[in-house]
């Protein structure tokens, strides 16, 4: 155990919750340790809530190998040669690139490692090793210094419900970046079916991120231009942070739309001003038709088709929670009561210019998990789940009145329902589901409550009818509608943005319109030359050099502008994932390398024109008189 102090000083200092599951285990005697058993076997690490033994041997090298023994076989976990010169082997052979996000599955004693840091070729690693006893085995028996020092690597041990929360934090899927797997195959060997449940939940991640990110690329111009469209209300009303906490032991019942709505929807009424009723865009219909006015609306979508579920209702006194990219339309004709919350989706940072950083509300691809991400962070206990099937029942998408998408029969997956049964899914609705079991699992100091009766099994939450949650929860009368009202009217007393909002958009405008000029002649440079090199195929190094630069000293006033790169972020990753790859090619040429980069950062610049044309001309439309002065704003249905 000649390393363990040295290691164990660094696991405190840099993975401080791993420090501690050693240190508990070490308490509960969780593991059995026997050392100098004969001339072959140095130590013998018992796991004793595992029920398998750890063997360590000493190798050709004066170093160390490892044995496992369980009930049904024995597996070496290395090489009884040379450990250290296997684990070159097989990080050479892997074939890193600065471009990969790496899982890798098993640590065995932790000989490869310690190359992470040598082999600087990577995005992100997550190493995962189910056992904490291999764990501890490595801290022990090999010097992990290197690793232990390395930040851009994140560790899960023996927690396999961590793996979904931390990849998504730690892991960020893109166009850019491939997804890889170093895997320990004695591990995978050994303890098949333990790696197999690790494989499903590392899945669940990816297609929670892909979700996400083909949503991001197809929206982000709808995002940009509602947060355009809403800027006088976002900047005039409260920010969802103010609210946090406000509503302490209050229960909050947040309503989805799901199929199951149809049971309890008229035991609903009887939690009025009892607890804070909140719902989704979809269940509003529902919610009135039944004559329940729920105190909170929540919204974040920024299609049209969102709106249209809001164009016929009349909603006098509820709030709207409303994302800043929300569809603009239905902030423009909702009543006064807004409050506005931020997915940090592209284009919040100009909006965070004024009112400050928004503290991030939870999605996982739905609104209903920020409803009750924004339920948490209200501070309310219980927090019930009403309507949120996440399942399809009797043909049926969504509650009676409700037209759904439909689905396709062939594309159904079987999940486990809320009455043991089983239910049918899609990929879609199972990756929110993937989403509420990871959130509900991180946050044991609520009580959260499935009162859906019916759909697919949530883990982490009770299963409860909402008659009986009503009856044990919703006790005490609240006036919730006037204690949300005197908060909302304190806070919007305090709100003086206007002056410094008017500034903001005078400023915008200006870099936008000096930032149009400068890229139009950057252009009609860009042609010059594209003209030059179809002309003369001859050009000495030199001379390309210079027609280079002819285009490329515009870049530092493109650059040197505050507001200009929220009105293009995201939106062009297209066009830059193009320019990034000619750039990285080698050519002999050095005249073809110029012509094929001009094109593609051509091509770029005419886009990034367009972007900031629209977006100059929406903001103009908005908030520009005839006479050059700022107002805020033409409100949407006076404009038309």
């Amino acid at each position: 155990m000649q390393y363990y102090e040295k290691n164990i000083k660094l696991l405190k200092k840099n993975f401080k919750g791993i420090y501690n599951k050693i240190k508990a285990a070490e308490n509960d005697n969780l593991f059995e340790i026997n050392q100098d058993i004969n001339d072959e076997i140095v130590a013998k690490i018992i796991d004793k809530k595992n029920n398998f033994a750890i063997c360590i041997e000493k190798d050709r090298k004066d170093g160390y190998t490892m044995k496992v023994k369980n009930d049904e076989k024995e597996i070496y976990f290395h090489s009884k040669y040379d450990p250290k010169r296997e684990a070159k082997k097989i990080v050479k052979n892997f074939g890193f690139s600065s471009k990969k996000q790496i899982f890798v599955l098993g640590t065995g004693l932790g000989y490869y490692l310690n190359q992470f840091d040598n082999e600087k070729k990577y995005d992100k690693i997550i190493i995962i090793e189910p056992f904490l006893s291999i764990f501890y085995a490595a801290l022990c028996y090999n010097d992990l210094s290197n690793f232990l020092s390395n930040t851009n690597l994140a560790l899960i041990i023996e927690n396999n419900n961590e793996i979904f929360d931390t990849a998504r934090r730690f892991m960020k899927l893109n166009l850019k970046n491939e997804i890889d797997f170093l895997e320990h195959s004695p591990s995978i060997k050994l303890f098949n079916e333990i790696y197999e449940i690790i494989y499903s939940k590392i899945k669940e991640t990816i297609d929670y991120q892909k979700v996400g990110l083909v949503s991001d690329i197809k929206q982000t111009k709808k995002w940009r231009d509602n947060i355009i469209n809403n800027a006088n209300y976002i900047v005039n009303n409260p920010k969802i942070d103010s609210f946090f906490n406000e509503f302490e032991k209050i229960p909050a019942i947040c309503v989805s739309a799901g199929p199951s709505l149809d049971i309890n929807i008229n035991i609903l009424r009887k939690a009025k001003n009892k607890a804070i009723i909140l719902c989704v865009g979809t269940a509003l219909q529902v919610l009135l038709k039944h004559n329940i006015e729920p105190d909170i609306v929540v919204s974040m979508d920024g299609n049209i088709a969102n709106y249209r579920q809001f164009e016929n209702m009349d909603v006098p006194n509820s709030y709207l929670l409303s994302e800043l990219g929300n569809h603009y339309m239905i902030n423009e004709k909702w009543n006064n009561k807004q409050i506005f919350f931020s997915m940090k989706r592209n284009f919040s940072g100009w909006i965070e210019k004024i009112k400050g950083e928004y503290t991030p509300i939870q999605t996982g691809g739905t609104v209903a998990h920020s409803m009750i991400d924004s339920a948490y962070k209200f501070g309310a206990n219980p927090i019930v789940l009403v309507g949120q099937d996440l399942a399809f029942k009797d043909n049926k998408t969504h509650a009676t009145g409700i037209i759904g998408g439909g689905y396709n029969m062939k594309k159904l997956i079987e999940v486990e329902g809320v009455d043991g049964s089983k239910v049918y899914t899609d990929k879609s609705l199972k990756t929110m589901l993937s989403f509420f079991n990871n959130y509900f699992n991180k946050r044991n100091d609520r009580i959260f409550i499935d009162a859906t009766e019916g759909g697919a099994k949530i883990d982490n939450t009770r299963i409860m009818k909402l008659n009986d949650v009503i009856t044990q929860y919703c006790i005490d009368e609240i006036n919730i509608r006037e204690k949300l009202d005197n908060f909302y009217l304190k806070l919007k007393k305090d709100i003086k943005l206007e002056n410094e909002f008017k500034k903001q958009i005078e400023n915008t405008i200006f870099e936008l319109e000096e930032s149009i000029k400068i890229t139009k002649k950057q252009i009609n440079v860009m042609e010059d030359v594209k003209t030059e090199l179809i002309k003369n195929k001859e050009f000495t190094d030199k001379e390309i050099d210079k027609l280079e630069y002819s285009f490329s000293k515009y870049e530092t006033d493109l650059k040197d502008t505050q507001y200009v790169s929220y009105f293009v972020e995201k939106i062009l990753i297209p066009e830059s994932m193009k320019l990034d790859k000619v750039k990285s090619k080698y050519y002999i040429s050095k005249q073809k390398s110029l012509e094929e980069r001009l094109d593609a950062y051509y091509n770029f610049r005419k886009k990034f024109l367009l972007e900031l044309e629209h977006s100059l001309s929406l903001l103009e439309e908005l908030y520009l008189e005839d006479n050059d002065k700022i107002i805020l704003k033409r409100n949407y249905f006076k404009r038309k």
